[in-house]
């Protein structure tokens, strides 16, 4: 079916069209490679190369797995399987663990912290919770790195591990190494073991490698960039002898280094499958000239990332520069121009403030909820997981059972005014404000549904809202985001502003060599793309306002032409 593609450009199509692995897609940011993997599958599909049932397509995390599974029904294709790495192996696990082995599958743990603690006061290491939080990241990039606690050993010292704190090497190996024993005694596993267990028996029992094999025939897997050398191991393992595999992915968004992700198998890709045909995405429809002009001139000196963009967009406003004497002055101007810009008439969801690390964030709360501009975090609490919106919901699901022709959204606020929302947002008070938002997003999305279908009423309201929460598919409130760059990385807005570009914050001061220099080149080339039409840089001279911590401008920025 022609019209399949007809919406793709000619980048895109040449790659949809290549139904037949290995396939490598070299998509830089913002130029639509998630249309072009659902357009490939579905093109594959109806033309009758791929049968659905044998087609696995992997992502990283449910959201995009709910979005790509939502994009492919739209193309009238159903029955791909379109999960995240670990819920494709868990899958296999509890269905093929029970046939080898006389014990049940061990227990998922949903977190590694209880035993993580028990390890580190059997080795007599400290044990409060920021040297367990960073003995469990210690743990997880040794599994995902398929190491030993011996191996951890010699790989953390040739790779110059960074450790907080009294860690050290020998420590975390020992605690890594009790943790093992105490996980083993209690018949549990953690999410790296479903990666690891599943990749084992694939290679050890030939019954159920050739089982799933026969059942998956036809690879599709996204933000390849990230995997892990576990992950990696895993679609080897599924693959077996056979290269009908499609990969996607931009190197110059490697951000997760930290955590066991790489890019050498993207990179290198055509040397595991040598019949591999590349394709590159180059055609940005996110952003505007002078944004891609910029962020190009950013990742010139990455040379691991082959894909320089060229904006569909056009022309737009300039890219900005701008210094500021303290932090304090920082938050304020960009204050100051996030009320222009809405006063403009660009909503205040479409705006974003991005930044190095987490601790950031509060002064640009402070600031922005004294303008009484509205804000979310991104990373914080899943939206359907809020204790309102969980409560909000319950009351919604009590009124099913009233009959009435009232128009929608006067039986949502009705109900949602029992658990605290009003017309108006509370005038003080983060928590409160924070619950208002929730509840007020949730009556957004009933005049939503009620403007697209004048007659739906509370049983249609209910069952989107339980689509939404299955697919992860949270509604934004209406907000300026704040976030880490790593917590923005697959979004976009209108305007981002991207502060505290400085030396010993972006880059980062811990990033000493060459390698932890350019993954913090590919932080900022990451959060520069976010942006659509208005790109602000900024940076503050010092902490305080009395001129003490002086900063520098951050190198990344050197020789930039805006």
């Amino acid at each position: 079916m022609p019209e399949i593609l007809d919406a793709l450009d000619e980048q895109q199509r040449a790659a949809a069209e290549c139904v037949s692995g290995p396939v490598a897609i070299f998509a830089g940011a913002g130029t639509g490679k998630t249309r072009t993997i659902t357009h490939r599958i579905a093109h594959a599909v109806t033309n009758g190369v791929h049968d659905p049932s044998q087609t696995l397509a992997v992502t990283f995390t449910t959201r995009a797995a709910g979005e790509l599974r939502s994009r492919l029904g739209q193309l009238g294709v159903g029955g791909v399987q379109v999960r995240t790495f670990h819920s494709a192996a868990l899958r296999q696990l509890r269905f093929f663990y029970p046939q080898f082995f006389n014990s049940g599958l061990p227990d998922l743990m949903p977190s590694k912290f209880r035993f993580v603690a028990d390890a580190a006061t059997l080795c007599r290491v400290a044990n409060d919770k920021d040297s367990i939080r960073d003995l469990a990241a210690e743990i997880e990039w040794a599994k995902v790195n398929i190491l030993s606690p011996e191996a951890y050993r010699e790989k953390a010292v040739e790779v110059r591990r960074d450790l907080s704190g009294d860690l050290t090497i020998e420590k975390v190996s020992k605690v890594f190494e009790a943790y093992l024993t105490r996980m083993d005694e209690a018949h549990a596993m953690d999410f790296e073991d479903v990666l690891l267990l599943t990749t084992a028996m694939l290679e050890n029992f030939p019954e159920m490698a050739n089982a799933v094999r026969k059942q998956y025939r036809h690879f599709t897997v996204d933000e390849f960039q990230d995997v892990s050398p576990v992950q990696f191991e895993l679609l080897c393992q599924w693959l077996g002898d056979r290269d009908d595999v499609c990969v996607v992915g931009d190197p110059a968004q490697t951000i997760y280094s930290f955590s066991g992700a790489t890019s050498k198998y993207l990179i290198n890709f055509a040397s595991h499958f040598a019949r591999t045909q590349d394709f590159q995405l180059t055609h940005s429809y996110r952003s505007t000239e002078p944004i891609v002009s910029v962020a190009n001139q950013v990742l010139a000196k990455d040379a691991t990332s082959p894909v320089r963009l060229s904006s569909k967009r056009g022309k737009g406003p300039k890219v900005t520069l701008t210094s500021y004497t303290s932090d304090e002055e920082e938050a304020k101007k960009i204050g100051s121009q996030i009320s222009e810009l809405i006063a403009s008439g660009i909503s205040p969801r479409e705006i974003a403030v991005l930044y190095r690390i987490n601790s950031q964030s509060e002064i640009f709360e402070a600031e922005l909820s004294a303008l009484g501009i509205p804000v979310s975090l991104r990373g914080a609490e899943r939206f359907f997981e809020r204790v309102e919106v969980k409560n909000a919901l319950l009351n919604l699901r009590a009124g099913l059972h009233v009959t009435g022709d009232r128009p929608l959204l006067d039986t949502v606020r009705d109900i949602l005014s029992s658990v605290g929302w009003r017309s108006q947002a509370p005038d003080s008070g983060r928590s409160a404000r924070e619950t208002w938002e929730s509840l007020n997003t949730i009556v957004d999305l009933a005049a939503e549904l009620q403007a697209k279908d004048p007659a739906a009423q509370l049983p249609d309201f209910v069952k989107a809202l339980d689509l939404r929460s299955e697919l992860e598919f949270a509604p934004s409130a209406n907000a300026v985001t704040l976030a880490s760059i790593h917590a923005a990385k697959g979004l976009e807005w209108e305007a981002v502003f991207v502060a505290g570009v400085s030396e010993g914050l972006l880059p980062i001061s811990h990033a000493t060599t060459a390698t932890e220099f350019n993954e913090e080149r590919r932080l900022l080339y990451v959060a520069m793309t976010r942006a659509k039409t208005h790109l602000h840089l900024s940076w503050a001279k010092s902490r305080h306002t009395d001129g003490k911590g002086y900063r520098e401008q951050s190198t990344l920025l050197r020789d930039l032409n805006f």
